[in-house]
């Protein structure tokens, strides 16, 4: 699907064409300090979605709802987790709304079954109420969220994914034969791009994941790439060209070209210890 994507700072906007629907995802810091470097958002039934990652690594959600905007519901939940580090709120076009009280309740309910179902969250939603819509409203609200999780997931919200899903795909790759061993590997290269500097950066591989570690530097300038790495480069938190928090990809590849901002095939881009590239482990 193509959609349409308007930032302002680290704020995101995402629409689909001829649609409705609407999607942002905000730094949480930036709700904390009122709406200034967020999109004004004009329709006040929302649905939104907290996100972060506690001392484990694991990642923690809480899914709620609000006919005020966003004033005051998405942060009044800090008695629930304290590392809250990204709002989602998903909503439509106020001026082609079919969203009420009764469709955010229902919307809100089978969001928070999603998540439930997904199993792998730690979840603070301690209750949702189920649906009071007709069925004709329920069909409209399914039609509506198949195309809010694909939004979801290219702004870096997974909730597609099932927690069985990430064993049965370990499982196909066993088949495959690739298999790149958890731990620590490094790329560096000079890129004419940053007028020859040299980009140095860390990858951790775990449990299947590539995480692109803080520290990691990040070229400013960026050519043609996968419009879901632009997004996380544009959203992400970047100081001086480091970054400045870890960020998951599927495969090699996502984080090679988001700390270059082009084209890369990361299976040769990422070396072990020994200065072997992960190729090998393709080959075995």
């Amino acid at each position: 699907m193509n959609y349409n994507i308007n930032l302002i700072g680290r704020s995101i906007e995402m629409s689909k064409p001829n649609s409705s629907i609407l999607l942002y995802r905000f730094p949480y810091q930036n709700l904390l300090a009122g709406e200034k470097n967020t999109f004004e958002i004009k329709n006040k039934f929302i649905v939104y979605i907290l996100t972060g990652k506690n001392e484990k690594g694991e990642d923690v959600i809480y899914v709620g709802k609000s006919k005020n905007g966003l004033k005051n519901r998405p942060t009044s939940h800090n008695d629930k987790f304290a590392g809250w580090s990204h709002c989602y709120v998903l909503t439509e076009k106020e001026e082609h709304s079919y969203f009420s009280d009764g469709t955010i309740q229902y919307i809100e309910n089978q969001i928070n079954k999603t998540v439930e179902d997904l199993g792998r969250f730690i979840n603070t939603t301690h209750k949702t109420t189920p649906d009071t819509i007709n069925k004709k409203e329920k069909d409209d609200c399914e039609e509506f969220l198949k195309i809010a999780f694909d939004m979801f997931d290219i702004l870096g919200l997974d909730l597609i994914t099932r927690k069985a899903d990430d064993d049965e795909s370990e499982i196909e790759e066993d088949v495959l034969e690739v298999s790149v061993p958890d731990g620590i590997y490094t790329f560096s290269q000079k890129l004419k791009r940053w007028k020859g500097r040299q980009v140095n950066a860390t990858m951790q591989v775990a449990n299947g994941k590539y995480i692109l570690l803080a520290g990691s530097d990040v070229c400013p300038y960026e050519g043609d790439i996968y419009d879901a790495v632009h997004i996380k480069r544009a959203t992400a938190n970047i100081v001086d060209d480091v970054l400045q928090e870890d960020i998951v990809f599927s495969s090699p590849s996502g984080p090679a070209i988001f700390v270059t901002g082009g084209a890369r095939n990361g299976w040769f881009c990422w070396k072990d210890e020994k200065g072997t590239a992960i190729n090998q482990y393709r080959k075995q």
